[in-house]
């Protein structure tokens, strides 16, 4: 029995860090391509933190910001809130998309092709 209990003990904790290793390759900040002051930031905790745009807007105060937990299984990721609600989206290298199609790209990666819109002069 000791021998059974010390071998289940050992393969938790073996599994640890192979699981703190996984996270931190998906770990980073993640920036919304359609409006760049958007950003997802997962932790190799498994915690996040997710700031968007209200809707409909909020003049005083444009942000809501989320935060909790995530877990990764293959391509799909799920994000917890601290609050209990859920919601999903797929993962592919340094893209992350959610289930509105709304494409976030790994800041400081190959695919971060994000186009900042041009400044207008105000004065000419």
């Amino acid at each position: 029995m000791r021998r059974i209990v010390f071998a289940i003990a050992l393969l938790i904790f073996s599994t640890g860090p192979a699981i703190a290793e996984d996270m931190s390759t998906v770990a980073g900040v993640y920036i919304n391509k359609s409006d760049v002051t958007q950003f997802l930031t997962l932790r190799a905790d498994a915690t996040f933190v997710l700031r968007q745009r209200k809707k409909p807007p909020d003049r005083d105060e444009p942000f809501a910001e989320f935060t909790g937990n995530y877990l990764v299984n293959g391509e799909t990721i799920t994000l917890t809130l601290d609050d209990g609600g859920k919601a999903m989206g797929e993962l592919k290298g340094n893209v992350f998309t959610d289930v509105q199609g709304e494409i976030w790209v790994k800041k400081d990666t190959e695919e971060h092709n994000v186009v900042r819109p041009k400044r207008q002069k105000m004065f000419q």
